[in-house]
């Protein structure tokens, strides 16, 4: 009956040392998928500033076959369609750069989320476009890296403006086009 004491407190460091363990793990794990998101947006960074990349091969090795992104603009489309846009976009656009802001990631075993800001700059068939992305992420483990099951972005007035400008001078270059 003695030892109990010592058995409790026992039991009590050893799960106080497990939960350390877990939490660096869990640290461990969002700087992973922070420097993930770092690099595809550095990759992006690339191709839009005349690197060859294939855009299908990159958004493949970060994306899920089956991701539905939810655009800004309020529609949900399958990752295939998200990769026609990005190489239908690639030359009408110049000068691009982007940073990540306030990146949040929590883990959840082999599930997390990713919440950050998207700053992209770039002049898009010849309107300079300033955008305000915020961005959501949800991902899954596989393998040793982590994979965007869900992707989901909304965007400010100001950026929602100048999409609205490039689309009315798109229409206008090309009446009847539709």
């Amino acid at each position: 009956m003695k030892f109990l004491p010592l058995l409790v407190l026992f039991i009590l460091l050893s799960c106080s040392t497990e939960n350390k363990k877990s939490d660096a793990t869990g640290s461990d794990e969002s700087v992973a998928i922070e420097n993930e998101i770092t690099e595809f947006h550095q990759a992006l960074k690339r191709a839009y500033n005349g690197a060859y990349l294939n855009t299908d091969s990159l958004m493949d090795h970060y994306f899920g076959k089956d991701v539905y992104y939810v655009t800004y603009w309020g529609t949900s489309e399958p990752i295939d369609s998200t990769k026609s846009r990005l190489r239908h976009a690639l030359p009408g656009i110049r000068d691009y750069d982007n940073r990540l802001e306030g990146v949040n990631v929590k883990v959840y075993g082999d599930g997390a989320y990713a919440f950050f800001i998207l700053r992209q700059t770039y002049s898009l068939n010849g309107i300079l476009m300033d955008e305000y992305l915020p961005t959501t992420f949800v991902l899954e483990r596989a393998g040793k890296m982590w994979k965007v099951m869900h992707a989901q972005r909304s965007a400010d007035f100001q950026t929602i403006q100048q999409l609205m400008a490039v689309a009315q001078r798109s229409e206008t270059a090309s009446p009847g086009k539709k």
